[in-house]
């Protein structure tokens, strides 16, 4: 029989008769979840199908110590195993992230030759005229100019780190030794010096976004 959400907070509490099994159940439930998410992975296609079972299952057990630490916070506004599955989420996406910038060096980034275009992340128009795209082949000229003349090395790190590949902004603070504030204020600065570089450089707001609308 299913549990009703009453039944797994009961089962699941300390000294419950029922609390092994109620626990061996949300671990497949959450297993299940994990695993199926690990595969849709594309980043992960090179693991061999035991080393995700054994992620699933490490992932569903750490999943499982911050349920039972937060059963009071249980508001009963969805099914217990949706909660429990969103904390399990949650959780995997964190440590994914973790695992994935662990051995990072922001040297590297800046070392990649990214470009501004994917800095901003302003998609081409397929259909766009030659003098359009030649327009906008000049104003990344522009902007690249400005980050490599204007920004200082921090700057342009925490620019390229996290807007070009997407590292989280805490893991950004750990690699470059800081807080995330510091880091915030790095980006906050980066963006102000493009926008005034490319003030002094005739390029206002409104002619960037018009060549890409």
């Amino acid at each position: 029989m299913e549990r009703t959400n009453e039944i797994w907070l009961a089962e699941l509490s300390d000294g419950h008769p029922n609390q092994a099994q109620a626990i061996e159940d949300l671990l497949q439930h959450l297993r299940r979840g994990i695993l199926a998410y690990l595969y849709a992975r594309s980043d992960l296609g090179h693991l061999a199908e035991t080393e995700l079972r054994q992620m699933s299952n490490d992932f569903a057990q750490d999943t499982i110590l911050k349920v039972q630490e937060n059963l009071e916070n249980f508001q009963g506004k969805s099914k217990f195993t949706t909660w429990a599955s969103k904390i399990a989420a949650n959780h995997t996406i964190s440590e994914l992230r973790r695992a994935k910038w662990r051995d990072f060096s922001l040297d590297a980034l800046t070392e990649t030759g990214s470009s501004m275009q994917e800095i901003l992340e302003i998609p081409s128009n397929n259909s766009s005229s030659p003098d359009t795209e030649s327009e906008r082949r000049q104003l990344w000229a522009a902007i690249e100019e400005v980050v490599n003349n204007e920004l200082t090395d921090r700057q342009r790190q925490a620019l390229i780190a996290v807007r070009v590949d997407n590292v989280p902004i805490a893991e950004v603070a750990r690699l470059m030794d800081t807080n995330s504030n510091n880091v915030y204020k790095l980006l906050h600065d980066a963006r102000l010096k493009l926008k005034r570089g490319l003030q002094n450089l005739g390029l206002d707001p409104d002619y960037i976004l018009k060549l890409y609308n």
